[in-house]
């Protein structure tokens, strides 16, 4: 296939239809398939003008799909000039899904189920159960399936699909979003085909979605459909420690986010009766789990060669904090960590066209790729991909590879220069590496042989060299061979120790392997002039594979990917003129490409019309790979941790550390009595000692009521160790204070200090890092359902799930979200009304599926498996609730705003109950029910001290009660609002319950960055003639606020707040209104600007005493800026990424 190429008049321009077939492009279809699409919505935009845009990015034979790609990304990028084109951009991208998918749901299902894995073994994609139901209802699940309702996700919904939902084989997508759907509710239902059908309708209508390990894992071999789990430290002993420590890996395995309890982990210094010795406390600990977060399953093999500083070595080899490693820039970086860890599993073999040993990597450990150049394609049509942004560069893991990747290597740009080392030297050093020898026993320092005919060109080359240094040497010439000896001289660079490594091994050493290019080239040369062939092919060989690879990373920095392989021939013999020689080691062979650069330098002849294996764009040097294959290992992996660039280059290409790519997944809950407390709150941040930092684990407090009174009262607070003031963590309330108070009384206390010096040393972690997050210890226990089962101990990842967990027990939750906006009617668009009926009815269903995922779920322990068998806890969200104001037309302030919140979360605290009384009336009650409040006819908002009189929406809660106390819950647990944001992104809502925190924002995805603006603010400008550029860049230029454009009506203003905009205050009391109504916890945020000691202890107490369980997820902060007025018509300003690009830190695990 040849290069795409400008075109003139008489050349004709062709796309690869679907089928394969070429034809010549036709704007006018392109035109049509548009129109088509968006009349069909009503979309009215000028759609010639949007054409012409996509027509400026074809080339000769781009594929249709590619063209509805380009045209969906055109209307996205316009979505901030009129609603219509997101609207299109969904429309465009969803039929092109369309396009590409079959239309039965049972084929999609077909080709997943008989799935062959590249060894040609059938490796089902989906379940057997999934697949029987499907073969048995095959036309009624055929007939169940509207494709219309695809349309219903916009752009950005789709693309979020499409990157990480819908199930593909390799690399193609096979679901369509219907078939995601009805493969989710068979998964969850089995063969109950009431449940699925109802379940199906509800979820492609988007009323309500399961949480992303459901969305991911349901019908597949292994249903893993939980988000949170909740583990206690086993034991404070070695045991105990790495029992947990295993647990949390096997979770983190299936992706689940993790909430650990550490509080009876004793103190550093405090004695250990085994041993005699003295503990080292939290911090060391902690730091093996923050590796666990971060590399679990995400290794190389330990004998990978890594390219240093200090030349090419085993990775296993490398040494923290001294081994400078090369990253994706080019450049060096020492290494911060190394990772050792025990592993037993599958290993992924990646052969490629430049590597003399394959890459082995565990199969989620990311490598730096091209992907989809299908073999045999010309490079310079993936270079004019390139150029176009029709294909970049990306993190994979490498069980997602196959034969149409290419795997990146970096050019090398680090170097050390000394200036008393010439170009001359470099060669000498390199001759003498390949056909010399040196000395540090004899007079005589080193000599070299050389063919006395074919190599005469260095042995002159030497004796002027050694002339010019006033070096004294002697030449014998014996036949064939000459031999040039010399002796010690202070005027010759080098010394044996530049040649030899500490195993008398020949090696590049460092301060000349570091030259700048134009010396250390002529290494290269010296060693290829040597012990090179360039007959043919440029060939070395060497029985030094130091010297191979050192050869192979000199040729990287000259731009050039080498290949080879490894030639045994341990026994062979062959003669000579000295006799019989003997080989009596493995030799290596490395292929050297005649690039331009290599023949100037060799001074050889370069053939301009020969192709290369490899491809060079930019600096970067791409290899294909030839093959991948898959075994079993048992044994030690490695993998390594740098402070700021996460990625290093191997002998086989450039990989990701294994914790880069993810978020760390784990959060640490500490009680603030603990001696350890103050080093554990400077473990995420950013300055301070590096032996006390874990920052890839997020850091919670869990509070006891106490602390808080001390720090009121300006008291004095004193540390303890849980070893030597036993059962502090284990009692709550009046128990607490009465067995803390004991034990400051008997002294037994490490240090006391001002409860407010502890105070602010959290307040400014979390100015800094944002964490530690703050629950309160005695509301979380005073108003649990669970009370009756055990003092709960902390939270989760997230911070919303509030359960019991112990040494025998880790708590589990499986999550939903009900999509808020789904239930406004607007009938009467100047009247909307918010559907309470509608939305008791769909959460009930969710209850029931929540359930029904507690018994088909996949446990990764026993103990998991044991706790949600045996308490049975849910957790039932919201997104959009910023989005049902908006379209109700009231502001986030309002008094009509709290009365609909707290009526929405009346209502669905209601129907759970309900719905899980009624599956306990047909299936028993939880094995726990029996003494806990809902046992005793106390439910939430009893708990919180809120009589049934002043609830608002008119239930029958008194029956409630009666049938609960008869029958008991199905459930001990079940609403728990979480953070959404990956799910919120797919139906396109705001997320769970936050205000919007723009009106105008950057999107990210694969494809680019996109400027979207609020939608709901953008329809009510354009109906009163508002909207256009000048109010959108006056919009940016105040940070996505609309507060200071007056000629946007205040009542627009009003509701258009974004969270800087309105009191923490505000949405401190909306938590606790709708607190009373939910049985677990929420995820809640607070955003400060320029925040102060003054303000968070505000804000904090004012949570504390309005009787929140979490009282702040994370603290959100940007500074403060000089706002603009409209009549300024500020120039238009670049997105800031800090104001307000989505979401930085996010839990996909728990979205909903």
């Amino acid at each position: 296939m040849s290069s795409p190429s400008k075109f003139t008049m008489e050349d004709e321009m062709y796309v690869t239809k679907r089928n394969s077939n070429r034809e010549i492009v036709s704007f006018d279809k392109i035109l049509n398939r548009i129109k088509i699409l968006g009349q069909e919505a009503n979309v009215k935009i000028n759609y010639t003008n949007l054409v012409m845009k996509v027509i400026d990015q074809l080339y000769d034979g781009i594929s249709t799909t590619k063209i509805d790609e380009l045209s969906a990304e055109q209307c996205a990028s316009m979505a901030s000039i009129h609603p219509d084109y997101n609207v299109l951009a969904g429309r465009i991208i969803v039929s092109n899904n369309h396009k590409n998918t079959t239309d039965s749901f049972v084929d999609a299902m077909s080709k997943l189920y008989y799935y062959k894995d590249k060894h040609n073994k059938q490796s089902p994609l989906v379940s057997q159960e999934l697949f029987d139901v499907i073969t048995k209802h095959s036309q009624e699940l055929d007939d169940l399936c509207d494709y219309d309702r695809d349309y219903l996700i916009d752009y950005f919904g789709f693309k979020t699909l499409e990157r990480a939902y819908l199930m593909k084989i390799n690399k193609i997508t096979i679901e369509r979003p219907q078939h995601m759907w009805l493969r989710v509710a068979i998964g969850i239902h089995g063969e109950n085909m009431e449940r699925i059908k109802e379940t199906y309708r509800l979820m492609s209508q988007k009323y309500f979605t399961h949480a992303t390990p459901t969305l991911f894992n349901a019908g597949t071999p292994h249903p893993q459909l939980s988000s949170c789990f909740l583990l206690a430290m086993e034991n404070d002993s070695i045991e105990g420690i790495y029992n947990t420590l295993k647990d949390c890996a096997l979770i983190s395995k299936w992706a689940g986010g993790i909430g650990l309890h550490i509080h009876n982990v004793r103190a550093s210094g405090s004695h250990i009766r085994g041993t005699n010795g003295s503990s080292n406390g939290i911090v060391p600990m902690l730091k093996v789990f923050n590796n666990t977060a971060k590399y679990v399953d995400q290794c190389v093999n330990p004998e990978t060669i890594i390219y240093t500083t200090q030349g090419p070595k085993q990775i296993q080899h490398c040494v923290s904090g001294e081994t400078e490693i090369y990253n994706l820039n080019g450049d060096v970086e020492p290494i911060q960590n190394i990772l050792e860890h025990s592993y037993d599993g599958e290993i992924i073999e990646i052969e490629t066209m430049h590597s003399i040993y394959p890459l082995q990597i565990t199969p989620e450990h990311p490598i730096y790729v091209l992907r989809g150049q299908q073999k045999g394609l010309n490079y310079k049509v993936i270079k004019n991909r390139l150029d176009k942004k029709i294909a970049d560069f990306e993190w994979a893991d490498a069980k997602e590879l196959d034969n149409n990747d290419m795997i990146i290597y970096p050019i090398p740009k680090f170097e050390r220069d000394i200036s008393s080392i010439s170009e001359d030297d470099c060669y000498v050093y390199g001759v003498i590496l390949g056909d010399g020898s040196m000395s540090n026993k004899t007079d005589s320092s080193g000599y070299i042989c050389l063919h006395t005919t074919n190599k005469k060109h260095i042995a002159d080359f030497m004796i002027d060299y050694f002339n010019s240094r006033c070096v004294d040497y002697k030449v014998d010439v014996d036949g064939n061979t000459t031999k040039i000896r010399w002796n010690r001289c202070i005027h010759l660079p080098f010394r044996y120790h530049d040649f030899y490594d500490e195993n008398k091994e020949k090696r590049v050493q460092s301060r000349w392997l570091n030259l700048p290019l134009e010396k250390s080239k002529y290494i290269l040369k010296g060693l290829l002039d040597t012990d090179g062939c360039s007959k043919g092919e440029l060939v070395f060989d060497s029985t030094s594979y130091n010297l191979i690879e050192t050869v192979r990373f000199l040729a990287m920095k000259m731009g050039v990917l080498t290949s080879g392989y490894v030639r045994n021939r341990i026994g062979e013999t062959h003669e000579t003129a000295r006799g019989t020689i003997e080989n009596k080691k493995i030799s290596y062979c490395l292929r050297i490409p005649k690039t331009e650069d290599i023949c100037e330098l060799m001074n050889i002849g370069f053939d301009d019309n020969q192709f290369f294996k490899f491809m060079r764009y930019g600096d970067m040097l791409l290899t294909r790979i030839q093959n991948i294959t898959s075994s079993h290992y048992t044994g030690v992996l490695y993998d390594l941790q740098m402070e700021y660039q996460h990625d290093y280059l191997l002998h086989n290409g450039l990989v990701h550390n294994g914790g880069g790519k993810r978020n760390g997944s784990f959060a640490i809950y500490l009680e603030p009595w603990h001696a350890d407390i103050e080093n554990f709150l400077q473990m995420r941040k950013n300055h301070g000692d590096e032996e006390l930092k874990a920052r890839d684990l997020f850091y919670a407090l869990w509070v006891p009521d106490l602390f808080m009174e001390r720090v009121k009262a300006d008291g004095k607070w004193t540390l303890m160790c849980p070893d030597e003031c036993p059962g502090l963590a284990d009692v709550y309330g009046d128990e607490f204070k009465i067995l803390y108070q004991n034990y400051e009384e008997s002294g037994k206390g490490r240090k006391t200090m001002r409860a407010r010096d502890l105070w602010f040393q959290v307040l400014d972690a979390q100015m800094e890092t944002g964490t530690p997050y703050l629950c309160y210890k005695d509301a979380s226990n005073k108003k649990s359902n669970q009370q009756n089962v055990g003092t709960i101990k902390s939270s989760n990842l997230c911070s919303e799930i509030i359960e019991f967990s112990d040494e025998n027990e880790t708590a589990v939750c499986n999550l939903a979200s009900l999509a808020l906006p789904a239930f406004v009617r607007t009938e009467d668009p100047e009247n909307p009304r918010f559907d309470y009926k509608k939305l008791h009815e769909v959460t009930k269903v969710v209850t029931y599926n929540l359930n029904k995922v507690i018994d088909v779920n996949y446990y990764p322990t026993e103990k998991t498996r044991r706790s949600n068998m045996r308490h049975r806890p849910i957790g039932i969200g919201v997104q959009g609730l910023a989005d049902v104001f908006m379209l109700m037309g009231v502001a986030f302030t309002s008094d009509e705003a709290k009365s609909i919140n707290r009526c929405i979360f009346e209502t669905i605290y209601h129907a759970a109950l309900e719905s899980s009384c009624e599956i306990a009336k047909e299936d028993g009650p939880y094995e726990t029910f029996a003494g806990s409040p809902a046992s005793e006819g106390r439910l939430q908002y009893d708990l919180w001290g809120i009589d049934e009189k002043d609830l608002l929406m008119v239930y029958q809660w008194s029956k409630l009660k009666s049938m609960i106390c008869k029958h008991g819950l199905r459930n001990s647990l079940l609403v728990a609002p979480m953070p959404t944001a990956s799910t919120s992104q797919i139906l396109g809502y705001n997320e769970c319950i936050e205000p919007i925190t723009s009106n105008i924002y950057n999107r990210r995805t694969l494809a680019g960055e996109f400027i979207l603006a609020n939608k709901y603010l953008m329809n009510d400008l354009i109906k009163l003639d508002l909207w256009n550029e000048k109010i959108k860049n006056n919009i940016i230029a105040n940070h996505g606020s609309v507060q200071h454009i007056d000629v946007i009506p205040q009542e627009i203003r009003e509701k258009y707040r974004t969270v800087w905009e309105i009191p923490m205050r505000t949405l401190i009391d909306m938590a606790a209104d709708r607190g009373a109504f939910i049985c677990q916890s929420q995820s809640l945020n607070l955003w400060l600007e320029d925040p102060n000691y003054s303000t968070m202890t505000s804000m904090h107490f004012y949570s504390w005493t309005k009787g929140l369980k979490t009282g702040i997820y994370y603290l959100r902060r940007r500074g403060r800026y000089q706002a603009q007025q409209f009549t300024i018509e500020p120039e238009k300003k670049e997105l800031n990424n800090n104001s307000y690009e989505e979401s930085d830190e996010i839990c996909e695990m728990c979205s909903a």
